[in-house]
């Protein structure tokens, strides 16, 4: 049970700890802003796409889809497709990632989908990241 000292910015705990009533960043505060992952691009946004997928080597755009083929064995596969999972549920996507000839191949966007989101060009870019971290660790 958390009590407030309307005179202090501060609140004791049943445990007592001390909290800030403050705005910080994952606390959920009043004033915080929560990231939207699935938001949709219009068309001045076009701009913004193209210069991120500029930065993304690699992965080329299929129509509402971005897609990227990784070369990789086996157990560097699997360290990347779990890497992958987790960023992925954070952001409510579900990439399409298949084992062929001995390349990862990984499919953001939904065929049927209206426009590439953020949140695919975000996941996008987390890839990259684990893919040199997968590389560099085995």
């Amino acid at each position: 049970m958390d009590i407030t000292v309307p005179t202090d910015e501060t609140v004791r705990t049943d445990h007592d700890d001390t909290a800030t009533v403050r705005p910080q960043a994952g606390n959920n505060a009043l004033g915080g802003a929560a990231m939207r992952a699935r938001k949709r691009r219009t068309s001045t946004g076009s701009d913004y796409l193209s210069d991120a997928l500029a930065l993304l080597g690699g992965w080329t755009r299929d129509g509402v889809q971005l897609r990227r083929d990784l070369a990789c064995d086996d157990s560097q596969h699997a360290a990347l497709t779990e890497r992958i999972k987790v960023a992925a549920d954070t952001l409510s996507i579900r990439p399409v990632i298949r084992r062929v000839d001995g390349h990862t191949q990984i499919c953001l966007g939904d065929r049927d989908g209206e426009a590439i989101t953020d949140g695919e060009v975000t996941l996008a870019a987390r890839i990259e990241d684990f893919y040199r971290t997968v590389l560099e660790h085995p």
